[in-house]
């Protein structure tokens, strides 16, 4: 194909695309043709910056910014119902003709007099897009439910259903918004509060809140962001009127003010509670806003809020994740000292690790963290001695600790937290934390998490040994004959010393729960109490490897395990109730019970002759 032939053909076919796409750009696809079929205004809503509603007498102009907020400017200045305003554009974006009451040229002068349209008190205006969009109300038409429009700039009757002319006649308060505020409540970051009980102030940093007046102290994050939403979801019951006169609110001298402060605006928002609406409303002014308005008088229940109602009741505050050692030092004791060494933790005892019962150091720890404080005792500890805390009967430390330097912390140990406990009083303890001013009392069982002797924290497991490697066993149980078993070639037991039959199953359930006893918890030190002097039962095992040991358990525990010692460990500890059964099972088959002699024939009766 020649150059010329082809440069023509382009040509041609730019032109042919030009031309459809400028006739073609405004048609509507086949379901927008089929909805835009009767449509009496069009309009797109986006591009509309103002509204105005003229009925009887009534002027209601609303307005948008440049942010998107519609707000009232006449008769009054508001903030606009969003929903109201979306309601009135979806009702005039479906308003269609149902029918045209003139000729399609248009109604002539008397015409548009009999329907009302010559110069009606009723308009709907929506300014802002490529043109102005007018529609005027006229009478209602002869058929029920219907009435007559038309446009400023259009002589064209149209009969219309009255939904439209609805929203258009709703009283101005209607077109006011109902929230009583426009804050988002996750944007205050300060609350003062005054009622005649005093003052109290709130202030947010790093997402938690404190009380900074009239104590300083952590505050309750949910309590206080629980307050706050109920000031900005508060709705608007009614509003009685502009604030001239005060005093007849009851708002002359409020009974209480709340100020809300955020950090993108520099005038504060100030609530003011007045007097009382009935038995269940309110009135209360905003400072954002003219009007007194009413609610529910369940926003006057924020005045009753004091100090401790907003405190955080938790003892402390810290994250599991940042502590890695934490410190128990008892009263006229050794300092204890646990770490973690990965999911794990161990005893520091002189630069070693140990191991340890790590559960005890993981409960320890969750413990505080969710420990919740009974009572609030004293907001300033002025008086140590009478609360036991100027010598703590426990103090827990809790660390974080960094094997080298970095540019943000240095290497080493860095305290976090530090819980004083004091006296016992009844059921609580009073308690402190280093770094604030107030003394607190909290369950005493947590005393009972916090171990202050050494032999509390040792490892729970008693024996590691395999089952298997257990060649010989002796078993004393109160009232009862020793028994001394051995293990023979063919892997079943026998006995060492006597005569009898084995009970293979059981010895070899006594065997396996030897081999890898653990103990319940650590008790501490061994006394005369725990009932060893006269033990319930003692066993002596025997390794393949040539190691032994000695168990001994003696009185039992109020909460049913046993006390318990094993030879190489100091201290004693609980054994647990199936452990101990599993020793107290008989080894020996009872001798089958002698069969009993057969019955005597019965004697013969000679017959009677």
């Amino acid at each position: 194909m020649k150059l010329k032939n082809t440069l023509t053909l382009l040509v041609i076919a730019a032109g042919l695309f030009g031309f459809i796409w400028f006739w073609e750009k405004d048609w509507a696809s086949t379901p927008q043709a089929a909805d835009n079929v009767g449509r009496v205004v069009r309009f797109d809503r986006d591009e509309i910056k103002g509204i105005t509603i003229k009925n009887t007498g009534t002027t209601i102009e609303l307005s948008k910014s440049k942010a998107g907020a519609w707000t009232m400017k006449k008769p009054l200045a508001d903030r606009a119902d969003l929903s109201a305003i979306i309601q009135l554009f979806t009702a005039a974006e479906a308003l269609k003709s149902e029918a045209l009451a003139s000729e399609a040229k248009g109604a002539t002068k008397e015409q548009l007099k009999e329907f009302g349209l010559t110069n009606p008190e009723t308009r709907l205006t929506f300014t802002g897009g490529k043109e102005p969009v007018e529609l005027l109300f006229g009478k209602d038409a002869a058929v029920e439910g219907r009435l007559y429009v038309r446009l400023e700039d259009s002589s064209v009757v149209h009969v219309i259903g009255t939904e439209l002319k609805g929203h258009v006649t709703k009283r101005v308060d209607e077109y006011r918004d109902r929230n009583l505020t426009a804050l988002a409540a996750t944007s205050v970051e300060r609350v003062l509060l005054k009622t005649p009980a005093g003052e109290m102030e709130l202030g947010k940093k790093d997402e938690h809140w404190a009380l900074t007046k009239p104590l300083k102290a952590r505050g309750d994050n949910a309590r206080i962001d629980d307050l706050i939403s109920k000031i900005t979801n508060a709705q608007v019951s009614s509003f009685a009127g502009d604030a001239a006169n005060l005093t007849a609110f009851g708002l002359q001298e409020p009974r209480g003010t709340i100020t809300l402060f955020t950090g993108d605006t520099e005038q504060p928002t100030v609530l003011q509670v007045g007097g009382a609406v009935g038995k269940e409303q309110i009135y209360v002014k905003l400072s954002t806003r003219d009007a007194v308005c009413v609610v529910p008088q369940a926003l006057e229940a924020l005045l009753d809020t004091k100090p401790n109602d907003l405190r955080d009741k938790q003892l402390l505050r810290v994250e599991a994740d940042l502590v890695d050692r934490m410190s128990i030092e008892g009263a006229g004791k050794e300092k204890i000292v646990v770490a973690r060494r990965g999911e794990s933790w161990v005893r520091k005892v002189r630069d070693k690790d140990e191991p340890i019962n790590a559960r005890a150091a993981a409960r320890l720890l969750h413990e505080l963290r969710g420990q919740q404080v009974a009572s609030f005792v004293a907001d300033l500890a002025t008086d140590l001695p009478k609360y036991g805390l100027d010598q703590p009967a426990v103090k827990v430390t809790l660390s974080s600790y960094a094997s080298e330097n970095t540019a943000e912390t240095k290497s080493g140990e860095r305290p976090i937290v530090s819980v004083l406990f004091g006296k016992t009083d009844g059921d609580k303890v009073y308690a402190k934390l280093d770094d604030e001013p107030y003394v607190v009392s909290v369950p005493a069982t947590l005393l009972e998490v916090a171990l202050t002797d050494p032999l509390q924290w040792q490892d729970l497991g008693i024996y590691r040994h395999k089952a298997d490697e257990i060649t010989a066993v002796e078993i004393t149980r109160a009232g009862q004959p020793t028994l001394t078993l051995a293990r023979a070639k063919e892997k079943q037991w026998v006995l060492a010393k006597g005569d009898g039959k084995i009970n293979q199953t059981n010895v070899q359930s006594l065997v396996n729960t030897l081999a890898t006893l653990r103990a319940i918890r650590w008790i501490g030190a061994t006394s005369p109490a725990h009932g060893l002097g006269k033990p319930a039962l003692k066993v002596t095992f025997q390794t393949s490897g040539g190691a032994t040991g000695t168990l001994t358990a003696g009185a039992a525990t109020p909460e049913g395990t046993h006390h318990a010692i094993a030879e190489g460990l100091t201290g004693t500890f609980a054994l647990s109730r199936p452990d101990f059964t599993a020793f107290e099972l008989p080894l020996l088959e009872k001798p089958a019970a002698a069969a009993p002699p057969p019955p005597a024939p019965a004697p013969v009766t000679a017959p009677a002759d």
